[in-house]
């Protein structure tokens, strides 16, 4: 398991984030790094401007695969929007890219969290 404290609120979080992924991932295919890529950065973008401190990220790697889990201090259930809203997609988009995902309580909030399907080199990708 590796974590991200999300303590910075400046305009470069989300790029750091990014990169963070990219260098603890850089062994996986393409398809599957860019798809782990984007679920970081939706369930990072919702728990920067829907949650409250404290905020970390977390990829736990398994054979095959890996988790990826976002604290925040909102006690609000993350919620996907209907398809037809303007906006607002960003839970639909980690649902069609993981196998699953879901959200549990915590004494300071939530965690959201999302399981995808990693091919490395070497794996069958």
């Amino acid at each position: 398991m590796t974590e991200f404290a999300l303590t910075d609120t400046d305009g470069e979080l989300l790029r750091r984030v990014r990169s963070w992924v990219r260098e603890h991932l850089a062994d996986l295919d393409t398809f599957a790094l860019t798809d782990a890529v984007q679920v970081v950065d939706e369930l990072t973008t919702n728990a920067l401007s829907h949650g409250r401190p404290p905020q970390c990220l977390r990829l736990l790697r398994r054979p095959g695969r890996v988790r990826v889990e976002v604290d925040d201090g909102a006690l609000a259930r993350a919620r996907p929007r209907a398809p037809s809203v303007t906006g607002g997609r960003g839970l639909l988009l980690v649902a069609a890219l993981s196998d699953a995902w879901g959200q549990y309580a915590t004494p300071t909030g939530k965690t959201v969290w999302a399981e995808l399907p990693l091919t490395a080199p070497g794996e069958g990708g």
